[in-house]
C-alpha cells in the first residue's frame, strides 16, 4: 500500500497545483495538466491512499480538482482519498 500526503496549502495556480499532484503521486511524463489526465492517472493507481491537506488555503476555485479525486475514488476500488 502506498500512502501519500498531497499539501496543497499556499498554491496559488491551476500549473502549480497540476505539477505539484504529478510530483507527488510520480505521474507519467505524458500527464497532461488537465482535469481529464487527473483523472486517467487517479484511475490507474493501484493500491494507493492520497491524504488532500491545505485544500482551504489554495489560492483559486479548486472544485474540478476535488471532484475529480471523489471520482477517481469512486472509479478506483484501488484508490482511498482522505479529506483532512
Amino acid at each position: 500500500m502506498k500512502n501519500v500526503t498531497i499539501d496543497c496549502g499556499g498554491i496559488t495556480t491551476k500549473q502549480e497545483l497540476h505539477a505539484h499532484i504529478a510530483e507527488m503521486l510520480r505521474f507519467p511524463d505524458w500527464y497532461g495538466h488537465n482535469l481529464d489526465a487527473l483523472m486517467d492517472c487517479l484511475t490507474d493507481l493501484e493500491d494507493t491512499t492520497v491524504t488532500l491537506t491545505g485544500r482551504e488555503s489554495v489560492g483559486f476555485d479548486a472544485a474540478g480538482f476535488w471532484e475529480t479525486f471523489r471520482d477517481a475514488e469512486q472509479e478506483n476500488p484501488r484508490l482511498t482519498v482522505i479529506w483532512q
